[in-house]
């Protein structure tokens, strides 16, 4: 009887102690648990053209029960300008309004949050289409791990080639930014209200912009018939302001992407003395006929000079008239 009260005090001796070690190992598999990793998931050097998205693809070599923050950190060896040329979704780690004081730390880029239980996730980079016609620009980024550090990263870069793009619309815009002095006070030229309209042949409204500053227009090649349209561009009110100056009003027309643009001052025509429509004057409009045509548009003013035609400037039409006619001589 005693031999066998020895064999179960030995037999529960090593099944306490076996379950202790497994115990021990687990608390210290625990311990050493490492962090989820992030990795790219897919091309790391993304070419897009303005206007669209780079897309960024990431993967976690695991997932965890909470989110994971991490950074994108614009180089300096980025040719991109943030806000002109693309913009990162999320906030700014050195916004306050975002981000806790505590967490401000460490290089300025755009927080992502990659939600619990997640692998994949994935950042979209917008671009942005502007008027100018200009080369490929760079835009490098950084990868880090955000300052809760539940998830690690390891030298992930980015390069973002930007390509400029071209349109056949025809953008249109009235601009009088600036400021006037009225006694002792400074205004904001953006006080006064300035219009622009755009009329088909029978004098039908298609298209206006009354409430912004400056005011533009898109004409669509695509949607718009070709024919001849009317443009007015006017003065509607002065709000009660009658300096004795001129608005400088000024209207561009513009073939986004491309070097085809030109801008007409306008400042002559509005005297702020002489008022808008809105307040009796007349006079407080100038009006231009476009003729579309596929996608050219011949643009001229009310004395009938072309301001622009196609993909030519109007100082090279006028340049090339100028030759035919000292050669005729």
């Amino acid at each position: 009887m005693k031999k066998i009260s020895n064999l179960k005090y030995l037999i529960l001796s090593l099944l306490f102690i076996g379950i202790f070690s497994i115990a021990c190992n687990e608390e210290e598999n625990l311990g050493k648990k490492e962090k989820p990793e992030l990795t790219a998931n897919g091309d790391t050097s993304i070419m897009v053209t303005e206007g669209t998205d780079a897309v960024l693809n990431f993967k976690l070599s695991k997932a965890i029960n909470k989110p994971i923050q991490y950074r994108l950190v614009m180089l300096e060896e980025s040719t991109a300008t943030d806000q002109e040329d693309y913009v990162i979704p999320g906030c700014r780690s050195n916004d306050p309004d975002c981000v806790a004081i505590e967490e401000n730390g460490g290089p300025v880029g755009y927080i992502f949050e990659i939600p619990a239980y997640t692998t994949e996730y994935s950042v979209n980079v917008s671009t942005i289409f502007d008027d100018l016609s200009e080369g490929d620009e760079h835009l490098k980024l950084k990868v880090i791990s955000n300052r809760t550090l539940l998830g690690t990263v390891d030298e992930l870069f980015y390069d973002i080639t930007i390509q400029n793009a071209v349109s056949d619309d025809l953008n249109i815009r009235l601009n009088w930014s600036g400021t006037f002095t009225s006694g002792t006070e400074t205004v904001d030229n953006c006080t006064l209200d300035m219009d622009l309209e755009l009329y088909d042949s029978d004098f039908n409204l298609l298209d206006f912009s009354y409430s912004n500053c400056p005011e533009g227009l898109i004409l669509e090649t695509s949607t718009l018939a070709d024919g001849t349209y009317y443009l007015d561009a006017s003065l509607w009110t002065t709000s009660g302001y009658s300096e004795n100056v001129n608005i400088p009003a000024n209207l561009t027309f513009i073939k986004p992407g491309s070097s085809f643009n030109e801008t007409y001052d306008l400042s002559d025509f509005f005297p702020m003395q002489d008022g808008g429509l809105d307040d009796g004057n007349g006079n407080a409009l100038i009006e231009y006929t476009i003729v579309k045509s596929g996608t050219i548009y011949t643009i001229t003013d009310p004395d009938g000079a072309t301001v622009f035609q196609g993909k030519q400037k109007a100082h090279e039409i006028r340049s090339a008239r100028l030759k035919k006619k000292n050669k005729l001589k």
